[in-house]
């Protein structure tokens, strides 16, 4: 299995994000977030198992490209400046959610009242969890069905 690791210099993608983006919780508005995942769209990952905030100024992405390279990739949060890439060949698994589909698990985590986002986790086991923050900055973890991304449980810490 091939394996590849690059250091990049922030690259701009097509970010444009202030540091703003980031709440002091670590979490990202929705805006914030949706223009970041454009931006790993761009790059071209196609399906996600792992969208997290690490570090407190990036954002770090698991999934895959359609040609089977899985990357993980971390992004600047204030401008969307790729700074590290590691990758290898695999192939993409049925599980793993892709673009649009991420998308509208994030949208129906909003809709069951998360406001900040601060990570999300797909299992091979048919999850979508999301942990983020309600209206209150109190602590949300959602989770979804895999199969059609219904909200099948909302705990708050």
């Amino acid at each position: 299995m091939k394996t590849m690791h690059m250091l990049m210099m922030p690259m701009v993608l097509t970010g444009g994000l202030s540091t703003a983006a980031l709440a002091d919780d670590g979490s990202l508005s929705p805006n914030a977030l949706e223009s970041l995942l454009n931006d790993a769209d761009t790059y071209g990952v196609t399906h996600y198992d792992e969208v997290a905030i690490d570090d407190g100024n990036r954002l770090e992405i698991e999934g895959w490209r359609d040609d089977g390279w899985q990357l993980d990739i971390d992004m600047l949060i204030e401008d969307g400046s790729l700074v590290h890439e590691k990758r290898h060949k695999d192939t993409v698994p049925d599980w793993s959610l892709t673009s649009d589909e991420l998308h509208q698990a994030l949208g129906n985590a909003q809709d069951a009242g998360m406001k900040r986002f601060s990570e999300l986790d797909v299992d091979e086991e048919g999850h979508v969890d999301i942990e983020g923050y309600d209206a209150q900055n109190s602590e949300i973890d959602i989770r979804l069905e895999r199969n059609d991304l219904t909200v099948t449980g909302v705990e708050h810490d």
